[in-house]
């Protein structure tokens, strides 16, 4: 079996166990048109679908006719840990919309083209927005407000 089948079985594996762990959130007893399984469950079938694609198709990109070893960005690897970090600290005193603005700024400035900065901003901005309102208007979820008041 190719290495990348098994590397499916096992995503299917983790979305499996995540998908079982979510069974065991206990549900309120008032009436909600979404409960709170719902984001971990979908998820979870998410995951599964992702790994059962995966071991359906399993193809590689076509070897290129020089092999050739691409070596990892360490640094950019380090950076984006720090950010993820920086995210949990600051998660509450910022509030939501501010950290991860924040976070998908400095996100795509570390991984991506740093000639953007304006495009990468505004990007950043009406994405955690419109999360922010999706969660906490329609699903009715409390996210921190932080400085903000949002």
């Amino acid at each position: 079996m190719q290495t990348i089948r098994w590397v499916a079985l096992t995503i299917i594996a983790f979305g499996a166990f995540y998908v079982w762990g979510a069974s065991l959130i206990r549900e309120s007893t008032t009436y909600a048109a979404v409960g709170p399984r719902f984001i971990p469950n979908a998820i979870g079938i998410g995951i599964v679908l992702s790994g059962l694609w995966l071991f359906a198709a399993p193809g590689a990109p076509p070897a290129p006719d020089t092999p050739q070893r691409m070596s990892l960005d360490w640094v950019s690897i380090g950076l984006m840990a720090g950010l993820v970090l920086l995210y949990i600290l600051v998660f509450r005193w910022l509030g939501y919309i501010g950290s991860t603005i924040l976070l998908l700024w400095a996100g795509a400035q570390i991984l991506g083209d740093r000639s953007h900065l304006l495009r990468d901003g505004v990007i950043a901005v009406m994405l955690a927005a419109t999360i922010y309102l999706v969660f906490s208007r329609l699903l009715g979820i409390n996210l921190p407000q932080g400085l903000i008041g949002f």
